[in-house]
């Protein structure tokens, strides 16, 4: 019994001895020097009313820190911040240069260097202008389709922002929509892409983009094709016989149009006895424009009449 007493009064006192050396090595793995960067954000406060900042800010600053490292972890997860109070802050180019002394650091923690340490701001007056709205479209269409027209609603919006920037402004753009493989109208809803332009819109919302989408249009020549003489007499004789002609409309269907699609032809009546020039008429399948035909003209030779 004494002896299992002993035993477990050992093992209590190795216990002991490890927490206290745990404990020890933590005090100490805290109170050692050590050298950090730290992120610190910038916080701007107090901008004057109509004025606007036209420039691109870092949001935070990296300092590096020398001090305890129980400390620094410390103040890195209480968040320390760098405020610039621009509250009587006037049009123009503005330089805060930030000092180690500038920042709210641990009585132990010392700031070695700041990147950056000088913050340029730029103020300018707040400006409002509209703007038409201008969709931008990405992707390949089906084959032989192209896009007509594309249409913005509401097409204008409100953007207020730095004088310099909405004055270089012609219009706003979407984001883009879209069109791999579409063969019909497309409508979809999209957001303003004012990325990157210190600008924004007067009303938050979405922009319906309607794009419309065609058939594309092209060219064929078509040869070969007969020429019809509209007349009761067998003797009349015209030549050519066959006539090429070149039509316009939507390659699609152009693809697929055939020699007995069209028709051409010449008339004869009240015609003399003779040598003739005659134009020829063509007619087209319905979608078709007519842009030539190979002669103009047809030469006919009416007999006379025993």
């Amino acid at each position: 019994m004494h002896r299992r007493d002993s035993i477990r009064k050992d093992w209590v006192i190795k216990l002991l001895s490890l927490g206290f050396a745990l404990l020890l090595w933590f005090f100490v793995v805290g109170q050692e020097k050590a050298e950090e960067s730290v992120p610190i954000p910038l916080e701007l406060v107090n901008i004057p009313a109509g004025l606007v900042i036209a420039n691109d800010i870092p949001s935070n600053i990296d300092v590096k820190v020398y001090g305890p490292r129980s400390m620094i972890r410390a103040m890195a997860a209480k968040g320390v911040l760098r405020v610039i109070d621009l509250k009587d802050a006037k049009p123009g180019k503005i330089t805060v240069h930030i000092s180690p002394d500038s920042l709210s650091l641990p009585g132990a923690v010392r700031a070695l260097s700041i990147q950056p340490s000088n913050v340029e701001i730029v103020l300018e007056p707040l400006v409002l202008s509209d703007f038409p709205v201008r969709p931008v479209l990405k992707g390949t269409l089906a084959k032989y389709y192209k896009v007509l027209n594309t249409e913005a609603y509401p097409p204008r919006v409100v953007i207020s922002g730095p004088e310099s920037v909405i004055k270089a402004m012609k219009d706003v753009r979407t984001f883009p929509v879209n069109l791999d493989g579409a063969m019909d109208n497309i409508t979809r809803e999209v957001g303003l892409d004012l990325q990157g332009l210190n600008v924004s819109p007067e009303e938050n919302g979405t922009y319906k983009v309607t794009v419309y989408i065609v058939p594309a249009q092209g060219t064929r020549r078509i040869t070969h094709i007969p020429v019809q003489i509209e007349t009761t007499k067998s003797d009349i004789l015209w030549w050519p016989r066959i006539v090429s002609v070149t039509l316009r409309g939507p390659i699609l269907d152009l693809r697929e149009i055939k020699v007995t699609d069209i028709y051409v032809g010449i008339s004869v009546n009240g015609l003399e006895p003779g040598i003739h020039s005659v134009e020829p008429e063509c007619i087209v399948p319905g979608g078709f424009t007519l842009m030539e035909i190979t002669p103009q003209n047809i030469k006919v030779n009416i007999p006379i009449d025993d």
